[in-house]
């Protein structure tokens, strides 16, 4: 049985669970909340505070449609999102809704998320979200790998001149005992069913004379811990906003000082940025890694003194150092141990490489109540 029922249903390269405790030391309870990357929205789900309440607001956004549709659909439709999620890992499968998925993002299926507030696809979502736990590293649903739907409907090799989005081909997720929702917590001992009563008799191999009460144990398709923890989650996000787009329409005044914001005293806005790492994506991010850090760091510079504004900045080494000539504080988040999140555990093993790099850069008026945690 699931007891964490606040993790992220599927893994998320660069997640940052390890950070939430001092983002919030740093945040405090925030009368609204703003994170324009969302990601697998780690943070947020580890906040201490009472959630859903009037007057305290939570706003996220994602550039990448497919993720905001995941997350849509788990707050609105959870049980139907816990139907497609809920499969065995399956190569073939895996494959099949690889290339199914691609099909319907070059649909224009990711637009509707932008005309209309409330539309989903938790059918996609379910299926989104169990290949990215079947998948082994980043590039699920990336759309540059070489196979594609063939004229024939089988898998086949993209040809050199055809640009149509295609997949990688490789094994599932293997070497434990399963990611995300594959997890697993997510199993339960199966219940026993009789064989049901014949009509008569019955011939050959069903002969009344061979027959033995049935001593079957089964799971259903659709796991009831995944329904438990979907709908769990559903309520948490009942009342966060999500939006899909580019990370700057959420740093506006307009967007981040809202009503409760600024028509109250000592009020504030808290923003985790968790941008792509300027250098280090290697490709394991999309979206233009080095330009969107650049773009973030300088609208830290410019908005770092508002104090409506708390501004917790995630990045590595000293490449937002910078800031903290105006007044900002840095912040080691890493946590030592194997897999312990995002671009820390990539070039260099153990305490090496990065692992001593990843940092928060923390806004002059984020709360210095911060317990337990050594500012630099």
């Amino acid at each position: 049985m699931l007891k964490n029922l606040e993790k992220t249903p599927w893994p998320w390269f660069g997640g940052k669970a390890h950070a939430a405790p001092a983002v919030w030391a740093a945040l405090g309870d925030c009368n609204h909340y703003v994170e324009p990357f969302a990601g697998s929205l780690a943070v947020l789900l580890r906040r201490p505070h009472p959630c859903n309440r009037t007057y305290y607001s939570e706003t996220v956004n994602d550039a990448d449609g497919l993720l905001v549709n995941a997350w849509r659909s788990m707050q609105m439709s959870p049980i139907a999102m816990a139907e497609a999620a809920s499969w065995p890992v399956s190569e073939a499968d895996m494959h099949a809704r690889h290339l199914a998925l691609l099909k319907w993002r070059s649909e224009r299926n990711l637009e509707l998320l932008m005309a209309d507030p409330e539309w989903h696809d938790p059918k996609m979502a379910g299926w989104w979200a169990w290949g990215q736990s079947c998948w082994i590293g980043s590039g699920w649903c990336s759309g540059d790998g070489p196979w594609i739907v063939g004229a024939d409907g089988r898998i086949a090799k993209r040809p050199k001149a055809v640009r149509e989005p295609g997949v990688y081909r490789k094994l599932p997720h293997l070497i434990d005992d399963g990611n995300g929702i594959n997890r697993p917590q997510t199993r339960e001992p199966g219940v026993t069913r009789q064989i049901p009563h014949l009509v008569d008799n019955g011939n050959g191999v069903n002969h009344a004379g061979v027959r033995e009460p049935g001593i079957g144990e089964y799971h259903p398709m659709t796991m009831p811990e995944v329904v438990r923890w979907f709908e769990f989650l559903s309520a948490r996000l009942r009342h966060v906003r999500i939006l899909n787009g580019d990370w700057k329409r959420l740093t506006t005044n307009s967007t981040t000082k809202i009503l409760s914001v600024r028509g109250k005293k000592g009020a504030a806005c808290g923003v985790f940025l968790d941008p792509p790492y300027d250098g280090t994506s290697d490709g394991l991010y999309a979206g233009g890694g080095d330009t969107v850090a650049a773009d973030v760091h300088a609208w830290c510079e410019r908005n770092g003194g508002d104090e409506k504004l708390r501004i917790a900045l995630a990045g590595l080494g000293d490449y937002h150092d910078s800031l903290l000539s105006l007044g900002w504080r840095k912040v080691p988040i890493v946590r030592k141990g194997f897999l312990s999140g995002g671009m820390s555990n990539t070039r260099g093993a153990g305490n090496n490489g990065n692992m001593k790099a990843e940092a928060l850069w923390l806004s002059p008026h984020c709360l210095r109540e911060s317990e337990g945690l050594a500012f630099e």
